[in-house]
C-alpha cells in the first residue's frame, strides 16, 4: 500500500510541476537563451521523473518491491555525488559573477538565476548519475 501511495504522490508532483511550468512559459512574452535553457532543464527533470515512476509502477505490477536495497544504495550514492557537484556549481556561479561579469563585461547573474542554476543542474546531475549507476551496477 505504501508503494502505491508513493507512486500516486510522485505522479501528482509531476503533474503539478508540469502545470506550473506551463503557466510560467505561457506568461513569457519574449524567449531568450535563459528561458530556453530553463525549458530544456525542466523538460529533462520531468522526463527523468516520469521514467523513475514508470520503473516503480512496472515493478509494482510485476509484484516486485518498488525499491530494494541495491536501488536505495544507488540513490544514496547518486545523492552524495550530486551534493558534491552542487557545491561546485554554486562556487562556479560565484566565480562567474566575479571573473566574467565584473572583469570581462558579461551579464551578471541575479540571485534568482543563481538559485535556478543550482537547483536545476543539481537535479539533472542526480538523475543522470542515478541512471548511470542503475545501468552500470554497484561497482
Amino acid at each position: 500500500m505504501k508503494e502505491k501511495i508513493t507512486i500516486i504522490f510522485g505522479v501528482g508532483i509531476i503533474c503539478l510541476v508540469s502545470i506550473t511550468a506551463a503557466f510560467y512559459f505561457n506568461n513569457i512574452d519574449i524567449f531568450n537563451v535563459s528561458d530556453m535553457i530553463t525549458i530544456l532543464a525542466i523538460i529533462v527533470l520531468i522526463a527523468g521523473s516520469m521514467y523513475l515512476m514508470r520503473d516503480r509502477l512496472r515493478n509494482l505490477r510485476l509484484g516486485l518491491p518498488s525499491s530494494d536495497e541495491r536501488m536505495k544504495k544507488l540513490h544514496w550514492k547518486a545523492g552524495a555525488y550530486s551534493y558534491y557537484a552542487t557545491i561546485w556549481i554554486a562556487v562556479g556561479a560565484m566565480w562567474y559573477n566575479i571573473i566574467f561579469a565584473e572583469n570581462m563585461g558579461y551579464p551578471e547573474l541575479t540571485s534568482g538565476q543563481i538559485v535556478g542554476v543550482i537547483v536545476l543542474l543539481s537535479g539533472m546531475i542526480w538523475f543522470a548519475l542515478q541512471l548511470y549507476f542503475m545501468r552500470s551496477g554497484d561497482a
